[in-house]
């Protein structure tokens, strides 16, 4: 049975039309997306999984569901990425830290420093893997373009050494189109090896607070990966867990 579209989201059917999952679909600039899908109560899991992999194929699926990601990952997929969504809600916020001398934040944007710095910092040992010529890419247009998303202005930084080379960033969008509350986003956060140790990522996460906070955005959320240290950061300035995000690519069909 085909997916059907209900006032509040869009449902998967098994073939005898019983309601399987509740979920979201979505293209994000061309890739096809089937986000938070929730089995319904009491729906068996393997059937949501074989369901899903027939009528989402060619789809990444997203869910908050360990079981149900469990349940894929039994029937031959790989687990791609398993992350937690965070937010806070900006009442009450720390405040700017110190930074060492010499160092500075100045208004966000992109350059080779930051290309290089970044592409250091992610390599293949980083929970989110390697940094790609296409992060760089995708950037780029943000900031030349406002595509796929424009950045929010007051929540995004560069930090700056003494050498006048830019060593890490905070990249913020807001509102974004993909979450259910008004909020804004934190799509990327790094620093450069060679600056790290210094406080300066907590610097650029606690900027990127008071911004969203001046833009008039209630929230800020972003998702971190599992084994990231950074979440332990993000706890200590008070973001909280809102959901699991566990994503699988699902084939398409021969």
């Amino acid at each position: 049975m085909p997916l059907r579209t209900e006032p509040d989201a869009t449902l998967l059917h098994a073939d005898d039309g019983t309601p399987l999952a509740q979920l979201s679909l979505r293209d994000d600039d061309g890739t096809l997306l089937a986000e938070r899908v929730r089995p319904l109560p009491g729906a068996d899991l393997a059937q949501v999984a074989a369901q899903a992999r027939r009528d989402l194929a060619g789809r990444r699926l997203t869910t908050p569901d360990d079981a149900l990601a469990r349940a894929l990952v039994d029937g031959g997929l790989r687990l791609r990425r398993a992350a937690t969504d965070m937010r806070h809600d900006l009442a009450v916020l720390p405040p700017l830290p110190a930074l060492p001398e010499g160092w500075s934040l100045r208004e966000g944007g992109w350059d080779d420093d930051l290309a290089e710095g970044l592409a250091a910092a992610y390599g293949p040992e980083h929970p989110d893997g390697r940094w790609q010529d296409s992060d760089t890419k995708e950037i780029r247009g943000m900031f030349e373009r406002g595509e796929p998303v424009p950045p929010l202005a007051e929540a995004c930084a560069r930090v700056v050494g003494p050498d006048g080379r830019s060593a890490g960033h905070v990249l913020c969008a807001g509102p974004v189109p993909w979450t259910e509350d008004e909020c804004a986003w934190i799509l990327n956060l790094g620093v450069a090896p060679r600056a790290q140790g210094l406080g300066l990522g907590r610097a650029l996460l606690v900027h990127a607070m008071h911004g969203s906070r001046a833009a008039g955005l209630p929230r800020l959320g972003l998702e971190v990966a599992d084994s990231n240290p950074a979440r332990r950061m993000y706890d200590s300035v008070g973001f909280q867990v809102r959901a699991r995000v566990l994503s699988v690519d699902l084939p398409p069909l021969d």
